[in-house]
Parts: structure tokens; sequence; C-alpha cells
């Protein structure tokens, strides 16, 4: 893993709608009510999914953990 990796605000977005409990399906309509794209489920799946490798997470919350950790989010 490479400290020097930022998120982009999508992913931030993202993921502070989790961390505040927000469920995928929360997020999901939360981005389409805002007209965000893309706002799909699986788009928001295959997304959190990438950063969870990038990141060696093994887990949504050991995802949110590490991110917060190293204040990303």
């Amino acid at each position: 893993m490479n400290d020097n990796e930022t998120l982009d605000e999508y992913e931030k977005l993202i993921l502070d709608k989790l961390k505040i409990g927000l469920t995928q399906v929360d997020v999901s309509n939360y981005l389409k009510k805002n007209h965000i794209e893309p706002y799909s489920l699986r788009s928001i799946e295959h997304r959190i999914n990438a950063l969870k490798k990038r990141f060696e997470a093994k887990t949504l919350i050991s995802l949110i953990y590490i991110l917060a950790k190293k204040d990303y989010i």
C-alpha cells in the first residue's frame, strides 16, 4: 500500500455516508437524489471493493478504520 494514495471526492462522499451508518442502498438513493453519477448500487459496490483491495482491507469496517486512521475520511 502506498501511503501517498488519495481518495477522489466521489470515494470520500460514499465512505462518509457509510461511516455515518447509511447502507449502500441508502448511499445509492442519496447519490441519485442529488444527481451524482454513477449512483447505481453496483457502481458503489465496485468502488468499495476496489478500495478494499487498494488499502488491503478485508471488510468495509476495516476499510473505514484504515482510512479514518490515515485522516483520508
